[in-house]
């Protein structure tokens, strides 16, 4: 259930994989959690202000009672930072404290950070731009029809590869029925993954997706709709975890000037 003062409310999130702040010292404390606590964060960070460190990223990991705490900082000249590293690793629950500096002023780009995980799979980071460009490139070398039935295949594929992590994910919380993993762990987790903002709705047997700001459409102009990849990804997903054929159409698109992305899916039921 979401909250009501939620509804229609989302928020940016920028883990901390990278630090831009121009003419700033920076700085990234790594804090290895040996047992959790109520509080140990509110310590860390009360450690970091009492000394007048701004604090402008962080993160924080935990799992059977043990963790990580990352903790980006603009480093103020006047701190002694083996003195700090000492007072935090003194703080109850904390094992040990790590930090790496930035080497160019004003940028920190975290190298031990490695590697990226959602639960217990491995992710990796494209921005949308390279995509576009992917796209862009195809279409110019092979043409719109083929570049967008290649587009279509590797979502395709994807999808399946998707779907794996899904049904693993419902596994874990006792989900069997395939249309709620549709609703509750694969609709929500394409916002999540910074695709877009999708919201399911179903009328007579055939379901309505619709995705605003979906990655594919953004910043692009196209005379009709070419989100491939992304009706790939979505058949492909939706047929491994249903376990049958189903029909993606895709019936607006922001591209071509829609307000959003919409497909059209039909699940036979089974």
């Amino acid at each position: 259930m979401i909250h009501e003062s939620l509804e229609g409310r989302y928020f940016c999130i920028k883990p901390p994989l990278l630090a831009v702040s121009p003419g700033k010292n920076l700085l990234i404390f790594y804090l290895e959690i040996s047992r959790d606590r109520p509080g140990i964060l509110a310590e860390v960070t009360r450690e970091l202000s009492s000394r007048g460190v701004n604090i402008i990223r962080n993160s924080t990991q935990v799992e059977g009672g043990k963790g990580l705490i990352m903790i980006i900082v603009e480093r103020p000249d006047d701190v002694n930072i083996e003195e700090l590293k000492k007072h935090l690793e003194s703080i109850e629950g904390i094992e040990s404290v790590e930090y790496e500096e930035s080497r160019i002023k004003g940028l920190l780009i975290p190298y031990h950070l490695f590697p990226l995980m959602r639960e217990d799979v491995r992710i990796i980071a494209f921005n949308v731009r390279a995509i576009k460009h992917l796209s862009e490139e195809l279409s110019r070398i092979l043409g719109s029809s083929a570049s967008g039935a290649i587009l279509f295949r590797i979502g395709y594929e994807m999808g399946k590869g998707f779907a794996e992590d899904r049904l693993k994910i419902a596994e874990r919380v006792g989900i069997k029925d395939p249309f709620e993993i549709l609703r509750h762990i694969s609709v929500p987790l394409y916002a999540s993954s910074g695709y877009g903002i999708a919201s399911l709705e179903e009328a007579g047997g055939v379901f309505s997706l619709r995705i605003r700001e979906n990655f594919e459409a953004v910043d692009r102009k196209s005379k009709e709709p070419s989100c491939y990849m992304t009706k790939g990804m979505w058949k492909g997903s939706l047929e491994r975890i249903f376990n049958r054929s189903i029909s993606i159409e895709e019936v607006k698109c922001k591209a071509k000037g829609d307000e959003y992305c919409e497909f059209k899916i039909e699940i036979p039921r089974g």
